[in-house]
């Protein structure tokens, strides 16, 4: 973890951090935001089609949504720290003999932490899906804008994971992560289509109707 918590911080902090000159926060923890602000508007989405009444899982749905934000913004913490972790092995002389483990090490963990992020996004998409019959067509727009945010926190954090696996010695894993990478990219894609498809048919149906 990092010395700052977003319990401590701002969404204005957080962008005068992003756009410094520092090497963190940087695209990993970015696409992190991304997932967080997705789960906030499924939240917000279950909220309004509470009111509006119905019989879906509210608890389950906004507990989902929830714990989905809260994982995603401990992991734009947890990105900055394997980050730092990395450059403190990068730092160490070449000649150091603990230099080659610990980097495979650091590198293993800075690719694991996106992996994991893009794993919570495609789980946000699949909430979001199974959301899509309760959002009424004054909302239905946010859950196609919540499942862009889902798809822009998947791919981004996908980059994150080559840019770290590229750097590891064991082949196995690297061609571990190479799977586990174009498994979660199909998938996500795949229910993230679907959701985008089934918003744009409701609100020209609504369109027509209207």
């Amino acid at each position: 973890m990092t010395d700052r918590s977003w319990t401590e911080d701002t969404l204005t902090t957080y962008l005068d951090r992003l756009a410094s000159g520092e090497p963190t926060p940087g695209g990993g923890s970015a696409a992190c935001v991304a997932g967080a602000l997705g789960a906030g508007l499924g939240s917000m989405v279950v909220a309004v089609a509470q009111k509006k009444g119905g019989g879906g899982d509210w608890a389950g749905f906004d507990l989902a949504f929830r714990t989905l934000g809260e994982s995603f913004l401990r992991l734009a913490e947890d990105d900055e720290a394997a980050f730092a972790v990395v450059m403190d092995a990068l730092r160490l002389p070449k000649g150091d003999p603990s230099r080659p483990e610990r980097l495979e090490q650091a590198l293993e963990e800075a690719a694991t932490v996106p992996l994991q992020a893009a794993e919570q996004a495609v789980q946000l998409l699949r909430h979001l899906e199974d959301l899509l019959p309760y959002a009424s067509v004054s909302i239905i727009s946010d859950v196609g804008a919540a499942a862009h945010l889902a798809l822009a926190a998947l791919r981004s954090s996908l980059l994150n994971v080559d840019v770290n696996r590229r750097g590891l010695k064991d082949p196995d894993r690297r061609a571990q992560l190479v799977e586990e990478r174009r498994a979660l990219d199909q998938t996500g894609v795949a229910i993230h289509d679907r959701i985008a498809g089934a918003v744009c048919a409701r609100l020209a149906s609504e369109s027509h109707a209207g």
